[in-house]
């Protein structure tokens, strides 16, 4: 167990720190395709909790690794957000986007955004149950390729919407502004003042996006559960 944590904690921080930086899904999907191929024999290699609970819904994870595998997932998420935040800084064009941003709705264009994460988070799922823990595509070399390219495909598409289709990416996004402001260009209690106050400004819709994730991945382990209910 102790091998399998270290693994989706290591395979998680790196998607999650790529994810961050990256300007394009590219990076993102060739990083987590070198994960996957790097920890899937022992971890299975979620690195993202929609993709853990899906497969625990499917009966491939009991409940305490899938309660494990979240936590470290999160854990990696809060410490790759924490890297890029204190790289990143706090600067003062940060603190206009923070006054701009508190002035407009967070619920602004959630509706498309919720969609696209269920979606997405879906079809992501759906893949990983298909070509990774199905009997009819056991022992495949092409599974880290598969996801990835799913992952690319998707990010690529729906490029505008800035999907996560993780809720550990999700999380990282959201708190790079709160390590950064620990590397203030100036006052570091009014920068983290700032970041707390624009971090509560967009929690309620924070949730929903996480919710909407673990509702595609959901809403994949029950399809496939009920086309395959001999894979069990």
């Amino acid at each position: 167990m102790r091998n399998k944590l270290i693994i989706e904690f290591l395979g998680t921080f790196f998607l999650c720190l790529i994810a961050i930086l990256a300007s394009n899904p590219l990076p993102v999907a060739a990083v987590l395709c070198a994960m996957i191929y790097m920890g899937g024999n022992i971890s299975g290699a979620h690195y993202n909790p929609a993709v853990s609970l899906a497969i625990f819904l499917r009966k491939k994870l009991t409940a305490k690794r899938l309660l494990g595998y979240i936590a470290v997932q999160l854990l990696a998420a809060l410490l790759a957000a924490t890297v890029v935040g204190i790289l990143n800084g706090h600067s003062a064009e940060r603190s206009k986007d923070i006054v701009e941003a508190l002035g407009e709705s967070a619920m602004a264009g959630a509706g498309i955004g919720w969609s696209g994460e269920t979606i997405g988070t879906f079809i992501l799922a759906f893949v990983v149950l298909m070509v990774a823990t199905s009997r009819r595509t056991a022992g495949n070399s092409y599974f880290g390729l598969a996801i990835a390219l799913t992952v690319f495909g998707i990010g690529s598409t729906f490029s505008s919407l800035s999907l996560a289709l993780n809720p550990a990416v999700q999380v990282a996004t959201e708190f790079v502004g709160l390590a950064g402001a620990l590397n203030a260009d100036d006052s570091v209690l009014k920068a983290l003042s700032q970041e707390f106050t624009f971090l509560a400004h967009g929690l309620p819709r924070t949730i929903l996006d996480l919710f909407f994730m673990f509702l595609g991945g959901s809403a994949a382990a029950v399809l496939f559960v009920k086309m395959f209910p001999e894979d069990n």
